[in-house]
């Protein structure tokens, strides 16, 4: 669970931007100026969904988190991170501890994903990048493998496997991120009562937990009591740009494509599914009709004798 922050407001420099017509996700974090930090986003295909589903027992109001993977931005075109989409030989993912180097342009469809924050937290993010390295060539610090198996199982829904989060094991993409910037000497969320991180719980900790940061550069040791006495923000605290066209999570299956705010089947496929209907009601309907006429039959037999 997310521990509540004492903050009477949440985090002023976490600013929300909105988009132009017809913009990427490309072009948004382009236009924000955004080139370094950690990078949420939230799908809406169904295995993004149920990823923000699972994340709702986090949220005080139990509904479903806007985030779905976190990750490293690296000079505005490079995503590092452990994704569940499988894009490497099966091979890498041992060689490499699941760690995947991306192109931004992997991320860029809006209606795919449609949320998209970048946040800076404070450190160096030279070390940041540098522990992701490192992390990548040992799978002892950390097993991510492992986390992706746990989580392939939740999205697929194979034999009898519920939500990890609730079994303690974090959403890889977020363990990832807390993992390196932890290795850098940076608290990415410190109102987690557990290790398993999510990308919600680094989006609460920039929101509500600017405080712990602040009492870090002001020398009272960034525990949770002092962040609860508040401070005078400073340039310390996680600063950033986000953006929700679908604040609220809506899944888009195979056979689904949006038009305008609505999500709607495929006209081929609804048409296919549409013409199969009558057929299969008809042979029904036939095989009904020919049993009522056969016992017709058979009433008029005990009729006539």
């Amino acid at each position: 669970m997310i521990r509540q922050s004492a903050a009477p407001e949440p985090n002023k420099y976490l600013i929300e931007t909105p988009v132009k017509e017809g913009q990427t996700n490309r072009e948004w974090l382009q236009a924000v100026g955004a080139r370094d930090g950690v990078i949420l986003l939230g799908g809406c295909s169904v295995a993004h969904f149920r990823l923000r589903v699972a994340q709702s027992h986090l949220r005080r109001d139990l509904t479903p988190s806007c985030w779905s993977f976190a990750g490293l931005l690296a000079g505005g075109e490079t995503i590092i991170s452990v994704p569940l989409d499988l894009t490497v030989d099966a091979s890498e993912m041992v060689l490499l501890n699941g760690v995947q180097t991306c192109h931004i342009r992997d991320y860029d469809d809006p209606e795919r994903l449609p949320n998209i924050a970048v946040i800076n937290f404070p450190g160096d993010f030279g070390k940041v990048l540098q522990s992701a390295d490192i992390l990548s060539k040992q799978r002892s610090i950390i097993d991510l493998p492992a986390l992706v198996l746990h989580w392939l199982g939740h999205l697929w829904s194979t034999g009898q496997v519920g939500n990890p989060l609730l079994a303690g094991y974090g959403i890889p993409s977020a363990v990832f991120a807390e993992t390196v910037y932890g290795m850098a000497d940076v608290e990415l969320t410190p109102g987690l009562s557990s290790s398993a991180s999510s990308p919600e719980a680094i989006w609460q900790s920039a929101k509500w937990w600017h405080n712990f940061y602040d009492t870090i550069a002001a020398g009272r040791g960034g525990t949770l009591e002092a962040a609860d006495a508040g401070g005078e923000e400073d340039a310390s605290v996680p600063k950033g740009f986000f953006l929700l066209r679908q604040p609220a999570a809506t899944a888009v299956g195979p056979k689904d494509q949006v038009v305008g705010q609505q999500v709607v089947r495929d006209d081929a496929d609804a048409n296919a599914d549409a013409a199969d209907e009558p057929r299969a009601a008809k042979k029904r309907g036939g095989a009904k009709a020919g049993k009522r006429s056969r016992k017709g039959k058979r009433g008029g037999g005990k009729s006539a004798r």
